[in-house]
């Protein structure tokens, strides 16, 4: 398979693919930070959600992350996710529950810009920290589309289920 070296012969690649060949054409990705330049967008509260492109079978979601930035801990509710690091660095935290239904880590790791990670519901929780002394942009790929997840919720020690939005749709402000 010949490497994926822009955001559209990705998303041509994955329209054009069935779903078992969707994870190797994501490990074959090595695009440049340029191709996604006109969907990041910035918050000053917190990481951005921006939608690239969505399908019945798949979407792209660009997150754009300041400084400190992270994710609560979370599940993927039955969807396969890669997580593709385009700038910055990151870590994922992975948790699973013990026998008493508590957390804990399970295994943490670094990201650096073209390094992938996967993740689905078989394989627990995670979070996502930005570690870069500025900005982050990371590409989760998710196949089938996300609408919503099971959410840590520090205060009440519990699981709750979160409906996801986007911040932007193909590079636009939704009001």
């Amino acid at each position: 398979m010949n490497k994926v070296e822009s955001l559209e012969a990705l998303i041509d690649c994955l329209d054009h693919s069935d779903l078992s060949n969707q994870g190797k054409i994501i490990k074959e990705m090595n695009i440049p930070i340029s191709d996604f330049e006109a969907y990041a967008s910035w918050n000053k509260e917190c990481y951005t959600r921006n939608c690239i492109h969505r399908t019945d079978k798949y979407e792209l979601i660009l997150l754009c992350w300041k400084k400190g930035d992270e994710t609560p801990i979370h599940g993927h509710d039955g969807q396969n996710c890669w997580v593709y690091q385009i700038k910055g660095n990151m870590t994922e935290i992975r948790y699973e529950k013990d026998a008493s239904g508590d957390l804990f880590e399970k295994h943490r790791m670094q990201l650096s810009p073209g390094k992938l990670t996967y993740m689905n519901k078989t394989m627990g929780y995670h979070k996502l920290n930005n570690d870069t002394d500025g900005r982050g942009m990371t590409l989760h790929i998710y196949v089938s589309p996300i609408t919503s997840c099971e959410v840590f919720n520090n205060k009440k020690e519990a699981f709750e289920l979160k409906n996801l939005k986007y911040d932007t749709v193909d590079g636009l402000a939704l009001v």
